[in-house]
């Protein structure tokens, strides 16, 4: 129930009660969701080749020193940060009386897609074998490959 000494600003519906303290940690909250989202649905194959796994990863813009695979309960985790772009490195900011319109609306004449900062994790299959782990980088494609492990038999046994 809301509190009867608030007073609500015009507009709002509801009883929200905000402090300044609550607006930034609603703004911590809201990067913090949208990087774990961002860095965790980045689409990735997993393909089955009979005997063995494929899993393909696009990380266009970064080298294989920029891109960390590692290996944590059944989990490959892959991390990489936002590449650098030297064209955009070398861009010098223009004097405020030098700007134009688009200046002001933005340093895109079209923005397609973003580099983002990648941290996911991709669950492997029950059966691969992680003893058989191997990735390559080329050309922006991480592809890691593994064995599968044969399925143990199990004798039943009568009472």
């Amino acid at each position: 129930m809301c509190n009867e000494n608030y007073h609500e600003p015009k507009g709002f519906a509801g009883c929200f009660q905000f402090g300044p303290h609550d607006v930034a940690k609603m703004k911590r909250m809201a990067r913090h969701f949208m990087h774990g989202f961002m860095g965790s649905h980045l689409p990735h194959n997993i393909e089955d080749l009979g005997d063995s796994y494929l899993i393909s990863i696009p990380l266009a813009g970064r080298t294989k020193e920029e891109v960390k695979v590692s290996l944590l309960n059944k989990h490959i985790n892959i991390k990489a940060e936002k590449p650098k772009i030297p064209e955009k490195e070398n861009v010098k900011e223009k004097p405020e009386e030098e700007k134009s319109a688009q200046d002001w609306c933005g340093p895109f004449f079209r923005k397609g897609f973003s580099f983002i900062e990648v941290n996911m994790d991709i669950p492997l299959p029950v059966d691969a074998d992680t003893d058989t782990l191997i990735s390559k980088m080329a050309n922006g494609l991480l592809k890691i490959t593994m064995q599968k492990k044969p399925a143990k038999n199990i004798d039943i046994s009568e009472n």
